[in-house]
């Protein structure tokens, strides 16, 4: 699949398709059906508004794609409409090296588990509470249904991980989220987006596991010790 063809932007207000011009109604629309099957879980219940950019749509065919991404996200669809704000420059990095208050963190993403600011949180992210922060996120403890972590850089929990999860925040696709028992009621690296099954697993105790994304999609690895 080509990845270029549709991309969903999530944001505070709703959702963002991304579409190319050149491409037509019924391949769009055969992407976003594709692309839905990994990531709309993620949505699942939910009430947004859709935006799209790119392709111009005809009434008809707004209301076919609202239709879609109710039924394969299972969320409710409050309008959807082109979205006609202007989306923000990227920045020059040579032109914001000169601008002296800008924190030079913000011109570079976080690679790799070694590399950028890191936060610790000891104690229990309990529901309603958000630990955020511009670097990588370190929790020594559990994260709660309805805790919420988002971190730039990577986010490890020495602990279950039982509540919402961003990492790359700013965009990077390759931070990770690692835990000792990773079970998130939601889980976003950069604009990937994706939620665990309905069906849970019964585990009996910790299984470490790590959540990356590959081809726009998120996988998730067992990591155990390797004995010499």
């Amino acid at each position: 699949m080509d990845e270029n063809i549709i991309s969903f932007k999530a944001t505070v207000n709703g959702l963002i398709l991304i579409m190319r011009d050149e491409d037509d109604f019924e391949t769009i629309y055969e992407h976003i059906a594709q692309k839905l099957e990994s990531s709309g879980r993620f949505f699942k219940g939910a009430s947004m508004t859709v935006k799209y950019r790119g392709k111009k749509l005809t009434p008809e065919q707004e209301q076919k794609i609202a239709v879609l991404i109710s039924k394969k996200a299972k969320m409710e669809i409050k309008g959807i409409e082109e979205d006609v704000s202007v989306p923000e420059p990227e920045s020059d990095p040579e032109s914001s090296q000169k601008t002296v208050n800008k924190p030079k963190m913000k011109l570079l993403f976080f690679k790799g588990l070694e590399e950028g600011l890191t936060k610790f949180h000891k104690g229990t992210v309990r529901s309603g509470r958000l630990i955020s922060f511009d670097g990588n996120v370190v929790i020594i403890g559990d994260v709660n249904p309805g805790g919420e972590v988002i971190a730039t850089g990577n986010v490890v929990v020495m602990g279950s991980l039982r509540g919402m999860v961003h990492a790359g925040a700013d965009g990077n696709k390759e931070a990770i989220v690692a835990a000792l028992s990773l079970q998130p009621t939601q889980l976003r690296i950069a604009d990937v987006i994706t939620r665990p099954p309905d069906t849970k697993e019964d585990r009996q105790g910790f299984i470490p596991e790590l959540a990356f994304v590959k081809d726009d999609l998120v996988y998730i690895d067992r990591f155990l010790p390797q004995h010499m």
